[in-house]
């Protein structure tokens, strides 16, 4: 369960090629269990998702006015929540102006601190869907309305102690990469300028792979193979120079269940950002271990272990090599007979 400061919700009304009108509250939402329940349900929605992301605010803050907004909301004090809230409303139709495919909803804004003690601003687009449910009563059919979480596709969060933290190499920005301008338009508005580091995105997904494997309790050739199909996949991508795609990478290392794999490496811990070109020397790290000291070098693949080729001995903090190469064997025999 995730910490609320702060809630509210207006409107944006938008049909496809039209113009965009806002409704806004005069006061914050009431912090009941159900809107505690709403909040972490989006929440958990948008860290599940694969399909993010990360960036920063853009220098240019008069074409991309969310980052004062939030200055004066969350730094100077200058703007309470629900001024501050309806200021971002505006920017938001503004940006979904120029985006003639996008449409409207009710817009969450939440101001809430995670787990790790972060702030953070959450704003989601969500709407109502029209069902069916039974009267525990009479027993009778009745329509029901109720929010559609399943179809939330407009969402990002801004880490708030990040950014004001100062740190230039952070991404405090995220939000859902949707098909079409939708996802640019959400953009704009959170006025993120996109931040992909193809070697940093490459590692954050080598150790996001690895954690799945350990999760997963996979015995050691099991995780062979599964970091193998991953690598396979990775290095085509890398080697035709196009970015990866979290939900064909999910689908081909991990076929049995995909959306389990999506869900891990969706994690904020991991944050990373979909559409970063593969590194091929930091895919390196899915098939072989690397080490070094002023006295040797050795580059070991994983199949060495489960094959037998090799054994690493925890307790003694030992690695025992088999079946050396003839041509090393003689060498090594010859330097023993010349001591």
């Amino acid at each position: 369960m995730t910490t609320i400061h702060a809630a509210v919700l207006h409107k944006l009304s938008k049909d496809a090629h039209k113009p965009a009108t806002v409704q806004t509250r005069d006061a914050e939402l009431e912090l009941t269990p159900t809107v505690q329940s709403l909040v972490d349900q989006i929440n958990d929605l948008y860290g599940n998702r694969a399909s993010k992301g990360y960036g920063r605010f853009e220098d240019d803050e008069l074409t991309y006015p969310t980052a004062p907004v939030l200055r004066d909301m969350f730094k100077d004090r200058k703007t309470s929540f629900v001024d501050g809230t309806k200021q971002l409303m505006k920017v938001l139709a503004g940006k979904a102006m120029q985006a003639s495919a996008s449409k409207g909803g009710y817009v969450l804004m939440v101001h809430g601190r995670s787990k790790t003690g972060d702030d953070w601003l959450l704003v989601a687009i969500i709407n109502n869907v029209a069902s069916t449910a039974v009267n525990e009563k009479t027993l009778e059919i009745e329509e029901a309305v109720h929010i559609d979480l399943e179809n939330v596709r407009v969402a990002g969060r801004v880490n708030l102690s990040a950014w004001l933290s100062g740190d230039p190499h952070t991404r405090y920005v995220g939000f859902l990469k949707a098909r079409g301008d939708v996802a640019e338009y959400f953009m704009y508005f959170l006025g993120c300028r996109l931040v992909v580091k193809d070697t940093e995105d490459t590692k954050r997904l080598v150790t996001g792979l690895k954690d799945f494997a350990h999760s997963e309790g996979l015995d050691q050739q099991a995780t062979d193979e599964f970091l193998r199909r991953a690598h396979g996949y990775c290095i085509e991508r890398s080697k035709a120079r196009e970015p990866v795609s979290l939900e064909e990478l999910t689908n081909f290392a991990w076929p049995a269940e995909p959306k389990k794999l999506q869900q891990a490496l969706a994690s904020d811990e991991i944050e990373l950002s979909d559409g970063f070109v593969p590194d091929s020397g930091s895919l390196r790290k899915l098939l072989k271990f690397h080490g070094k000291t002023p006295f040797w070098t050795v580059a070991l693949d994983r199949r060495a272990l489960s094959k037998g080729h090799a054994e690493y001995i925890a307790e003694r903090g030992e690695l025992v090599l088999r079946n050396l190469p003839d041509a090393l064997k003689a060498e090594l025999q010859a330097e023993m007979n010349d001591d």
